[in-house]
């Protein structure tokens, strides 16, 4: 009986190859993104966490604060300066100088005699604080136990009176006027000559004129 089956191929068949799984492309873009979002969160909120703290505001509003250290061996020095205030500290081998920023306030006052030629501050010393304090070169001192005596002092840069003009009450004679005055001389002034409404008097500082009007006198170094 012959033989019908078919032969064979010879060639071998290819051996079938599983299936390549592709890679989520989209799932990790997703996380990807999701990633980029959580850290610009964070760092937002870390942001305003220092702002409000006290370091991140250390500067106050209003005030500026600049510190020079300078060192050298064991000296240092330290200046701070803000808007409210300025001091210096210099700290040399443990030893501390505190030097505050003098403050400009009413005109010093010392106790001497008050006079024509003498420091200004003797006046403040005697009458006060002018009333006028600051307008100008010249102020003036109201004195008497009514305040009815004005005295208007002047002076120069030293701080020394040059000038004084004072006016009393209308009670006040021609006599009167020059007693007031002649208190305001020199402690050397003499008598050189005198008038119905002028004396004169020769000081080591110069020569000085007492001139005489109704209710006032004025007292002033001359310049002959």
């Amino acid at each position: 009986m012959e033989n019908n089956v078919p032969d064979l191929p010879t060639v071998p068949m290819p051996i079938a190859q599983p299936l390549r799984k592709r890679p989520k492309t989209k799932l990790k873009l997703l996380g990807a993104l999701i990633a980029v979002i959580l850290a610009l969160v964070l760092g937002v909120g870390i942001g305003n966490m220092l702002l409000k703290s006290p370091t991140g505001n250390s500067h106050a509003k209003g005030a500026t604060s600049t510190s020079i250290a300078l060192q050298h061996g064991q000296a240092t020095s330290t200046v701070t300066v803000t808007s409210s205030q300025a001091t210096a500290t210099a700290i040399v081998g443990g030893t501390h100088a505190h030097n505050p920023t003098p403050i400009v306030g009413a005109p010093s006052a010392t106790h001497g005699r008050p006079h024509l030629g003498g420091p200004f501050s003797d006046f403040v010393g005697k009458y006060g604080t002018p009333a006028n304090q600051g307008d100008g070169s010249s102020e003036d001192f109201w004195v008497g136990t009514d305040q009815s005596i004005d005295i208007n002092a002047s002076r120069n840069e030293q701080g020394e009176v040059t000038q004084l003009d004072v006016l009393g009450p209308l009670s006040w004679t021609t006599q009167q006027a020059t007693s007031y005055c002649a208190q305001f001389l020199p402690d050397d002034a003499v008598q050189s000559s005198a008038t119905a409404t002028q004396v004169d008097y020769h000081t080591g500082a110069g020569n000085v004129e007492l001139t005489l009007q109704t209710h006032s006198c004025l007292l002033v170094f001359s310049h002959t």
